[in-house]
């Protein structure tokens, strides 16, 4: 299935999605964060926009990703879709130069705990942020607007010791 770059015209697709996906708070979220999003990646199947992979980008020293929001359409799902867009943006994230990648999964969402675990990811470490890039960190995890009840996954692209 290709995946492509999100554009202006997608929104409304991506709303459909996520509103179907996520409660809504974070179907607003979601697609709130549309806006400077990088990488924005649309998977299409028969040109029909099924699933989407909202990023974000922290430059600095070493450049961080994040994928801040992922949902598949209920009618394409378990078929690999979400694991495409996640590939996809680990490979973008990599090729600009970030050193991990995170994202925030709700503890109870063992779907998503199973696919990013598939892919490498690790619960990150209690005040990792902080831990790994000090003050910085901290402004980086208050822009992931991470809640309570979820967990912080962590994969390691290079060796950053």
């Amino acid at each position: 299935m290709p995946i492509r770059e999100g554009a202006p015209a997608d929104v409304d697709a991506l709303r459909r999605i996520a509103r179907a996906a996520f409660d809504r708070i974070y179907a607003f979220f979601a697609v709130r964060g549309v806006r400077g999003a990088w990488p924005f990646l649309i998977a299409d199947v028969d040109g029909v926009p099924t699933g989407f992979l909202v990023g974000r980008w922290f430059g600095g020293r070493p450049p961080i990703g994040y994928v801040y929001f992922i949902a598949v359409d209920s009618n394409f799902r378990r078929r690999g879709i979400a694991r495409t867009l996640v590939d996809e943006s680990l490979r973008r994230f990599a090729r600009r130069g970030a050193t991990r990648v995170f994202a925030a999964v709700t503890e109870e969402n063992d779907a998503s705990l199973g696919l990013f675990g598939s892919l490498g990811f690790e619960k990150a470490p209690r005040r990792a942020l902080w831990r790994w890039y000090g003050w910085r960190g901290l402004s980086v995890e208050l822009r992931m607007v991470l809640a309570p009840h979820e967990a912080l996954l962590v994969r390691t692209l290079t060796d950053t010791r």
